[in-house]
Order: C-alpha cells, then structure tokens, then sequence
C-alpha cells in the first residue's frame, strides 16, 4: 500500500481525535513513514518546505521539511492539536509562555531524533529548529485543520524607540 493510501484510509475515519488517538493512528501506519522524505518540498516562501498531504473537514497531514540550521517561527496553533513523527534528522522543540506584554519567553528545548513521535496540544506555542547539519522531515497531524494559527516575535526582535 502507498503512503498516500495508507494516510487516506486512516485518517478519513477519525472524527475530533484526541492527541492518543492521533499518535495511535500514525503508529499504525508507521512501516509507511519510511517514504514520507518522498513528499518533501522545498522550502519557498518560508524557510521550511511545507506539503500537505491530506486533508478533511476534520483534519489535514502535512509533511515539513527543515533544512539545516533553519527554524520554524515561534508560534501557536490556534485551535488545533496535533502529532509528528520525525521520519529523518534531529530537532529542537522548544516551548514558550507569554510574558505579561505578550512576549515568549522560553521555557523548554526537547531533543527529537528520528523515529520518534512529539506532540503539539491545544494552547502550546513552540518552534521547531535544526540546528544540525542534516535536514529534518517529519509528518504532522492536526486537528482541526490548521486555522488561526498565530506567530510571535521575541522582544528582542521588536525595535522599541524612545524618542
């Protein structure tokens, strides 16, 4: 069975999955995770590759790819959850609260090698990162489909002017 397949004939059937659920269904196609580097993309306009795979009222798949020494933006993903695997390369996930301005301030890296599954619950803000010399691509599952998802800059990132 491909890949695409697979991914259609298991993730059509859930209805509001819970996170469990969601790694629950990626374990269960994970013989066919080894072809997910094949629906790559190149980064274009953001600086990680981004292909979405499937996708239903409920939720979508979207295959990223991070280049080395690239990063994702510091975000949320506004009402939705979602699971990753990572399917080759290593990534840093690190998580952020918000200061009392609105501001992420870091609070955890976890280190994610390939094989290994992480997840993104509802509220989290995070960035993904490869700090590494190879590139990383991995499968995420959301649900809902992503919407609203929001981006954050550090502080230090914010030119404030007293004048």
């Amino acid at each position: 069975m491909t890949l695409i397949r697979a991914i259609e004939q298991t993730f059509c059937k859930l209805y509001a999955p819970t996170l469990e659920q969601l790694i629950e269904a990626l374990q269960s196609i994970e013989r066919n995770l080894s072809f997910v580097p094949d629906l790559k993309t190149e980064p274009t306009q953001l600086p990680y590759g981004r292909n979405v795979v499937f996708s239903s009222p409920d939720l979508e798949v979207i295959v990223i790819h991070i280049p080395a020494s690239r990063s994702t933006a510091i975000h949320n993903h506004g009402l939705s959850i979602g699971a990753a695997y990572l399917c080759l390369g290593s990534l840093v996930n690190s998580t952020f609260s918000l200061d009392s301005e609105g501001f992420p301030v870091a609070q955890k890296d976890d280190f994610i090698q390939s094989g290994e599954y992480f997840t993104a619950p509802a509220e989290q803000i995070h960035q993904l990162s490869n700090p590494f010399h190879e590139p990383a691509i991995s499968i995420h599952v959301y649900t809902p489909p992503l919407r609203e998802v929001r981006r954050y800059l550090p502080y230090s990132d914010v030119l404030d002017y007293v004048i």
